[in-house]
């Protein structure tokens, strides 16, 4: 590795279900940063595919390593939570195997991190299609404070952006492992209240290729179940004190009133 290319104290936690040669090009996006990981750490969550051979294969003795950690189905925040407690790094990312990182984001994430000890999470914006919240943000300067009340009326952090500290990680916990559906909201909403969180107002994150949000494939096109995983974030919220009741009650019916405009999106192209 060259001088041109500094390591810092960061592990990558890339979860796979048979997507070997999605996550391949994930990993080839974070060693194309231009501050370097320490550590890449891929679990395979129980692939049927061969996925951890391919990448095993593809990533021999490359730079930062990858580590490949093998482990029963039990869903994406189960795999990151396994990939947590095997490294001891001091900032803690995570990949989704079909997202790529632009070549700057850990150096933007790492210079706010270390220069102000207050904040405990940075994320960045995607190249997610933008919804009329996104294009309002476009306008709001080159980073947001999120607060634990904001974050409960909009999650604001994709998986794929956010750069945390352990120690935060260490006060507040991991990702809800019995949760296959909204569980990194669970995560953001506690962290938003243990600490400073801040959002980069620019797109280092290729969402699969630019796709649309939640609704749209994978485990978020399931928007019920999506729906009740964010019901149940809110709930624990208000369960730990982090908002009133007041508060409470307002953005469960403000997640509920998102949840109708998406199913009636989803139906209107085939009834026009």
């Amino acid at each position: 590795m060259s001088a041109a290319h500094p390591v810092a104290d960061v592990a990558v936690v890339i979860p796979v279900f048979n997507s070997g040669t999605d996550a391949i090009g994930a990993i080839r996006s974070v060693q194309a940063q231009t501050v370097q990981a320490r550590e890449i750490v891929v679990v395979d969550d129980g692939s049927t595919d061969g996925s951890a051979a391919a990448i095993a294969a593809a990533v021999d003795a490359s730079t930062p390593p990858v580590r490949i950690v093998r482990v029963p189905n039990g869903g994406a925040a189960s795999a990151r939570n396994t990939a947590i407690l095997q490294t001891s790094a001091r900032y803690l990312a995570f990949l989704d195997s079909d997202d790529r990182w632009l070549p700057d984001k850990l150096a933007r994430q790492l210079s706010i991190l270390e220069a102000r000890p207050e904040v405990g999470m940075v994320g960045t914006r995607t190249t997610m299609k933008a919804t009329l919240v996104d294009r309002r943000i476009d306008s709001m300067g080159p980073e947001m404070r999120i607060s634990a009340r904001a974050q409960l009326f909009k999650n604001f952090f994709q998986t794929s952006t956010v750069l945390v500290r352990r120690s935060v990680l260490d006060d507040v916990g991991l990702f809800p492992a019995g949760q296959r559906y909204a569980e990194e909201g669970d995560l953001f909403l506690r962290i938003a209240a243990h600490s400073q969180c801040i959002l980069l107002n620019e797109a280092l994150v290729d969402y699969a290729g630019g796709k649309g949000g939640f609704g749209v494939a994978g485990l978020s096109s399931n928007i019920w179940r999506m729906e009740r995983g964010e019901l149940a974030n809110i709930h624990r919220a208000w369960r730990r004190a982090d908002c009133t009741l007041a508060v409470y009650a307002l953005a469960t019916v403000f997640s509920l009133l998102k949840f109708m405009r998406r199913v009636l999106l989803r139906h209107l192209p085939a009834n026009a």
